[in-house]
Formats: structure tokens, sequence, C-alpha cells
């Protein structure tokens, strides 16, 4: 019973996870929420095309989410080394790169999305909704990226519970508006799309009023830090690490699209559906990734190595006991899920048929999110990569195999199969972390 008795660690670590955990649901919640007033629309090409647009979308945004992780670990070192400069630099350099990145896909969109649908083989009534839903959420791009590196920066900060204080915010403001423009004006996947820009743009109002006593603070800007080339050097090689690592982990979400396209709207419908609850899963398990990765940061910022093995300890733990939590949740409530995000009785057939994954999915994967979050904290990224890169190629063997045999079924082994291959890989580098003290 030892497991279940909490030590001071352990309530440090909830009392950080919990506004953590409650902000990042909320962002599944918000995409489940897109899915479910659509979704019951009855329409199977909406379904479809909502599932192509908002997939595309994150991913190409999560290509920006290495400003947000890398971020979290770099900052949570310089406060743990009491440097205000640096903390401050920080945060101007990832909102510089993340104005650029925002306008940059706003220009280049159309060669984007071109490359992107001509890998995949959509039917064209998905495929030209999702391009009308991807074009008016570009238009909020560098408010999008700006807020991954404003909640980095604040998890860095500890400040959690500012975090979910945006989050909640953004998401709370765009469920409301997707119920107005969807159900009372009946605007559709546009609705969709506008909720979401207009709830972004209002959020980095918020989020320039949560960083403003640093972003704003003569004080701690120093302008030959900011631009320091060792600075930007150390900042930016951590982040292309994570950016190779952020790609090859698109790439396998993005399978069950893609083999969806091929395999039919039903089954890419189905499978939108049921990536919704796994995304469920994956966000409220970074709860717990987000803290270990501010907490063995800090230890890294404070020299203090008999700390940071209590705080793997500890998050260890409490990962498992969550992870129980949600896989119980999902038995009990999956298929009352499922049904309320869609109301055709032949996808909901097809996801009844997955949600075994749906359960055991949270238990497969917790390691594999919590050794991320402890070497993202340690700004261990070439550890990151390399550890991606194995696994990716033990998903790709893995795919061939079973999606050969088993149809949409084997996509399912093989991204389980993909969960277990980073945790493995990951635990191996993990030893490499005790030379930083």
């Amino acid at each position: 019973m030892n497991i279940l008795k909490i030590n001071d660690v352990d309530r440090r670590i909830l009392t950080t996870s919990f506004p953590i955990i409650i902000a990042n649901i909320s962002i599944p919640l918000l995409g489940m929420t897109d899915t479910a007033v659509l979704g019951q629309l009855g329409d199977l090409d909406v379904l479809a095309g909502i599932s192509l647009g908002a997939v595309i979308i994150g991913a190409i945004y999560w290509f920006f989410g290495f400003l947000r992780m890398g971020l979290t670990g770099l900052v949570s070192q310089a406060r743990g080394q009491s440097n205000p400069y640096e903390v401050t630099s920080l945060l101007i350099r990832g909102l510089a790169i993340a104005l650029a990145g925002g306008l940059g896909l706003i220009l280049l969109q159309g060669i984007l999305f071109n490359t992107i649908f001509f890998a995949l083989s959509a039917e064209k009534a998905p495929e030209d909704l999702s391009r009308i839903y991807m074009s008016i959420r570009l238009v909020s791009a560098p408010a999008a990226i700006s807020l991954l590196v404003m909640t980095g920066w604040l998890f860095g900060m500890g400040r959690t519970k500012e975090a979910l204080y945006l989050l909640l915010f953004i998401n709370l403001a765009n469920i409301l508006l997707d119920l107005i423009f969807v159900n009372l004006l009946h605007l559709g996947i546009h609705g969709v799309a506008y909720a979401t820009i207009i709830s972004e743009i209002m959020g980095i109002f918020f989020g320039v009023l949560l960083c403003k006593d640093y972003l704003f603070c003569n004080d701690f800007i120093d302008k030959k830090r900011i631009f320091s080339k060792s600075k930007w050097h150390q900042f930016l090689f951590l982040n292309i690490n994570i950016v190779v690592r952020s790609i090859l982990l698109q790439a396998v979400f993005l399978s069950y699209l893609f083999f969806g396209t091929l395999f039919g709207s039903v089954t890419l419908a189905a499978n939108h559906i049921l990536f919704q609850m796994t995304h469920f899963s994956a966000y409220a398990l970074d709860g717990i990734a987000f803290s270990s990765e501010i907490f063995v940061g800090e230890s890294i910022g404070k020299r203090n190595y008999v700390y940071y093995q209590k705080v793997i300890k500890s998050c260890f733990k409490l990962g498992l006991i969550f992870a129980i939590i949600l896989s119980t949740f999902f038995l009990i409530s999956g298929s009352g899920l499922i049904n309320l995000m869609t109301s055709l009785d032949e996808v909901r057939i097809f996801c009844y048929n997955y949600l075994i994954w749906i359960i055991i999915m949270p238990i497969l994967a917790v390691s594999s999110f919590l050794l991320d979050g402890i070497f993202l904290g340690a700004a261990r990224g070439t550890e990151i990569r390399v550890a991606m890169i194995q696994s990716f190629v033990v998903f790709c063997f893995s795919a061939i195999i079973f999606i050969s045999l088993f149809d949409n079924q084997g996509l399912w082994v093989s991204i389980s199969i993909f969960y277990l291959a980073r945790a493995i890989t990951l635990t191996r580098y993990l030893p490499k972390i005790n030379s930083l003290f």
C-alpha cells in the first residue's frame, strides 16, 4: 500500500499538476465539442471535413510545440538559478519565433495545403470543407503560436494556475462561440473556425497581461543577452531536436488520417472521434509530465540530485495512478462519449469495435509521456531526438506488418507498440541526465 502513501514531493507535484491537468483537459474537450456540434448534424462529409481540417491544422501548430516544450525546461532552469534576465530573454526569443512562424504560415498556406492534400487521398467534398476551415484558422496563426510560447513560459515559471486561467479562458470562450455560431447562427464548419480564431485573439491579450511584469520591465530586458549568439544557439539547437521529435510524433498521429482517407470517410470520421478520446488521455497525463519537466529543470538548476530522484519516483507513481483512473473512466463512459460526438449509426458502431484501444492506451502510454517530460526538463534534446527516431522506425515496421494483416485495427496495434518503444528507448538514456549534477 506504500504506493498510495502521499509524501511532500507528491503533494508539491499534485499541487502543480492539478491546474495543468484541468487546463490541458480543456484542449481536447474543445476538440470533442467541435466534433460533437458538427457530428450531430448528421452529415458525414461535414464530420469528415472537420476531421481532416482540425487534425491537419493541429499538426501544423504542434510543429511549433517545440517553443512550449523547449521553453518550459529552459525557463525553469533559469528560475532555479535566480536569473530574471534570462527568464525575460527566453520569453522574447520565443515570441519572436512565433510571430515569424505565424506570418510565414499565412503567406505560404497555398503551397502548404496543396502539398498536404497531394499526399492524401481524401474524397472531394471533405477536402473542400477542410480547406475552407484551415484557411480561416490560419488568420490567427501568430496568436495561436504565441500562446504556445506564453503557456510554456508560465509553466516554466511555476505559475501553473495562471496558465490554467489562460487556457480555460481561451477554450471556454471557444466552446461558447462554437455553440453560438453553429447551433444558433447555423454557420457550420465556418462557424467552428471563426470561434477558434476569435478565442485565440482574445487569449493573446490575456496572455500579454499575465506576462507583462517581465515582458515590459526595462530592468529585466537586456538586449545583448536577448541577441546573444550563444544563447540563440542553445535555444535553437534544443528546439531543432524537439522539432525532429515533434515531426515524427505527428507523423505517427497523422497516420490515422492518411489511412482513414484510404479506408473511406466512415473510417476517417471514426478514427477522428477515437483520437479525440485518446488526446483527452494524452493531455491529462501531460499534466504530470509537465510537472516532471518543471521540477526536473528546477532540480538541475539548483544541482540537487537527491531532489531529482524524488521527483522521478513521485511522477511515475502519480502517473500510473492517473492512467488507471483514465482507463476506468473510458471503460465506463466510452460508449456514451462516442454517442455524444456523432449521431451517425455506422460511425458509432465502427467506434465501439475500437473502444478497447482507448481503454488500455493510458496505461500503455504513461511512461513515454513522463520520460518525455523528464528529458525536456533536463533540456536533453539529443536524446529526445534519437529515441524518437528509433521509436518511429519501430512504428513503421509495425505498421507495414500489422496494417497489411488487420487493416485499421493493425494501425492501432502499431500505435500501441510505438508508445512502448518510446518508453524503452528513453529509459536507456536516463543515466545521461546524471552528468548534469
